[in-house]
């Protein structure tokens, strides 16, 4: 089971961002990510808010071996052929260790800030699927050609390639009937928060949407997500969700996991049992780096034991 990250780039300094991405590096993380938005979306929007992608070059430079990517670009920021370039660059940075993640986007106030159209569900749907395309067809073909209400190309370019021969496709969001569908014709993973059960649930509606388009759901990786808090202590947990409340001027988060590495890998076998092949937790300023080194070093090895 691939294990992830998902640090948050609000209210936090770069410096503790670079070394929180290097310590899950070091501690045996699989996947590090950061979210795509340019306001805070936990707390008060004026918080401060990193921009993703110089977060992931950062992240590509100051790491060796751990693949990055957004969880997830929203798709209305940036024309789908040019982020397909961003991300191919990300891929030469990091000796082909980028994942394209991509998402349907949902923040209404910095699109409104910002200038960019959001539109209705629907039309966020409609434009999500042509963009999913887009980016798919630029990171695997030559060149690519197409012709949608929402965008066009002709015959674009993506020079060099990826390193990567197939850099995957991330599709985030748990829409049953136009996001998974969309996830089951272009995507290479699937991410969705809940618990496992709802995991369960959303792969069945995902495999169902493969049988449809006559595709193999097993070349779609499904990855669970959430807090995970490894502490001896109930009474230190609470404590740091404390700190993180405090910072972030929000609720204390309520873990998925939270316990000794026994009792956190339970869990995370229960999101296996459920069909998820990976996790990512979540991490907020100030980083918890006892429970990154404690995931990589205690949790994952009695994970794998329970997977067999």
């Amino acid at each position: 089971m691939l294990l992830g990250i998902s640090l948050w780039p609000t209210r936090t300094p770069w410096p503790a961002l670079r070394d929180a991405g290097v310590l899950a590096d070091l501690s045996g993380f699989d996947h590090l990510y950061a979210w795509d938005h340019f306001y805070a979306i936990v707390g008060s929007e004026e918080g401060a808010n990193l921009e993703v992608s110089q977060v992931l070059a950062g992240w590509g430079v100051a790491t060796e071996r751990i693949k990055i990517g957004s969880l997830v670009h929203g798709i209305t920021y940036r024309n789908p052929a040019i982020l397909a370039k961003m991300i191919t660059a990300l891929d030469h940075l990091t000796n082909g260790r980028a994942i394209m993640g991509i998402g349907a986007a949902w923040m209404e106030s910095e699109h409104k800030a910002y200038g960019i159209a959001l539109g209705t569900k629907k039309q966020r749907s409609d434009r999500f699927e042509e963009a999913a395309q887009v980016v798919r067809s630029m990171l695997r073909q030559p060149t690519t050609s197409f012709s949608g209400k929402y965008y066009k190309v002709t015959n674009a370019m993506n020079e060099p390639p990826p390193v990567q021969k197939a850099l995957p496709v991330l599709i985030g969001g748990g829409g049953e009937t136009r996001t998974l569908r969309t996830t089951a014709m272009y995507a290479d993973m699937w991410h969705g928060f809940g618990t496992a059960d709802d995991i369960r649930h959303k792969v069945e509606v995902l495999t169902e949407h493969c049988r449809k388009i006559k595709r193999d759901p097993k070349e779609i990786l499904p990855i669970g997500g959430g807090w995970l808090l490894v502490r001896d202590s109930a009474k230190d947990a609470q404590a740091y969700l404390e700190k993180v409340a405090k910072h972030h001027g929000i609720g204390a988060p309520t873990p998925r996991a939270s316990g000794d590495p026994d009792a956190v890998a339970r869990v995370l076998f229960d999101y296996w049992k459920a069909g998820a092949r990976g996790f990512v937790c979540s991490g907020a300023y100030p980083f918890d780096t006892e429970s990154i080194e404690r995931i990589g070093r205690e949790v994952k090895p009695r994970l794998m034991k329970l997977i067999g």
